[in-house]
């Protein structure tokens, strides 16, 4: 029999003191699933979420996903065979961000640096017109903060305004997806409910773009960083983070939280084992940890320094890993992870993590299995 509890996990809803509220950094998302009134699927840019995600994940920000209407939303221009994508898309962790994204009237302003609009034929639809999310750019904007926009996520910014009423990014240089390379005869254009050149140049923007495309062009004009299409994702991402250090430089904005912390230990195991790199299993962990698991009725307990030496410098394997769930008190925390063998097994791990010296070790691992049907 199975028995499943649900933590309380979900990294928006962590109840979990050791967050840094100040460490964050907010992604737009759209709530369409419809190109306006057509039956047209709209989506969310899948690339152009987990691209800055992943950038801003590995400086040791945290990340929350808002959408209009609040939880899930629909993915679009998802390339599996791509490395970065194929890991996140199986990332039960990640997607289950995107499965619940909060709505922005349980967004705390303040505690957030940038917010970042992704792209998509979705975000078109929903984001610009939305007030809530409008106060919430301009609240973190006034503070120092950063606003950053990718290719048709340009649209969300379109209608933000100082406290005089007037536009935001007036003046300033501003890029996303241009008209030049949309099919205006193509009915899903005809949805769109504005221009994005025309309407960041409405509001006394300077709009630009490149007309040679996937590219990587992207402007940076003081704290707007806008990007003309994915090609620039990693470009913007990195550019809000080095603004953020400049203007947050004696905050502590550059360490990493707890949960960042623990994060990074436990890919460090599962993609040390995957990629057959025992010098980064040996990072992780306690030097005397120990694994046990349960087999024919017998506790079975292997050593850690047993199981690491086992693992061949170089010599990769297909297992597929996915943290399941976090969940940290003070100086203790618990971790879930799935481990995928296609076609073999199955492992469910649990972590039990303590930190000592200033530093995160997992000091037990306990697991089970199952084995899966060969295809």
């Amino acid at each position: 029999m199975k028995i499943t509890i649900i933590l309380l996990f979900t990294l928006t809803g962590l109840n979990c003191a050791s967050i840094n509220a100040q460490n964050k950094i907010l992604f737009v998302t759209s709530s369409q699933e419809f190109y306006g009134n057509t039956n047209i699927p709209a989506a969310n840019h899948f690339e152009e979420i987990i691209v800055p995600y992943d950038a801003f994940i590995k400086a040791g920000y945290e990340v929350d996903f808002i959408s209009p209407k609040g939880g899930a939303i629909s993915l679009g221009y998802i390339n599996t065979s791509e490395s970065l994508q194929k890991k996140y898309l199986y990332n039960g962790w990640f997607m289950n961000k995107l499965a619940n994204t909060m709505k922005p009237t349980e967004i705390i302003s303040d505690n957030y640096l940038a917010i970042f609009y992704s792209g998509g034929g979705a975000a078109m639809f929903g984001v610009a017109e939305d007030i809530t999310i409008q106060k919430i750019a301009g609240k973190i904007y006034n503070k120092k903060g950063v606003i950053a926009a990718i290719c048709h996520g340009t649209a969300g910014i379109a209608y933000l305004k100082n406290e005089k009423g007037n536009s935001l990014y007036a003046g300033k240089k501003i890029t996303g997806y241009p008209d030049i390379f949309e099919n205006k005869n193509a009915e899903y254009y005809k949805a769109f409910p504005f221009s994005i050149d025309k309407e960041i140049s409405k509001n006394k923007g300077n709009f630009k773009y490149s007309e040679k495309a996937r590219d990587g062009f992207y402007i940076v004009d003081g704290r707007f960083v806008t990007g003309q299409d994915p090609s620039s994702a990693l470009k913007v991402a990195n550019e809000v983070i080095a603004i953020l250090k400049i203007n947050f430089e004696n905050s502590n904005t550059a360490v990493k939280s707890d949960l960042a912390q623990i994060t990074e230990i436990l890919l460090e195991y599962i993609e040390g084992t995957a990629n057959g790199q025992p010098e980064r299993l040996r990072k992780p962990f306690h030097p005397d940890f120990n694994f046990y698991t349960v087999a024919k009725d017998t506790l079975w307990i292997r050593s850690g320094k047993e199981y690491i030496a086992n693992i061949k410098a170089g010599e990769k394997n297909n297992r597929i890993g996915n943290i399941i769930a976090i969940d940290i008190e003070k100086d203790a925390a618990i971790a879930k992870a799935e481990i995928v063998i296609p076609n073999q097994r199955t492992f469910t791990d649990y972590f039990l993590i303590l930190k000592y010296q200033n530093t995160w070790k997992i000091v037990h691992k306990s697991y089970s299995w199952k084995e899966l049907t060969k295809n």
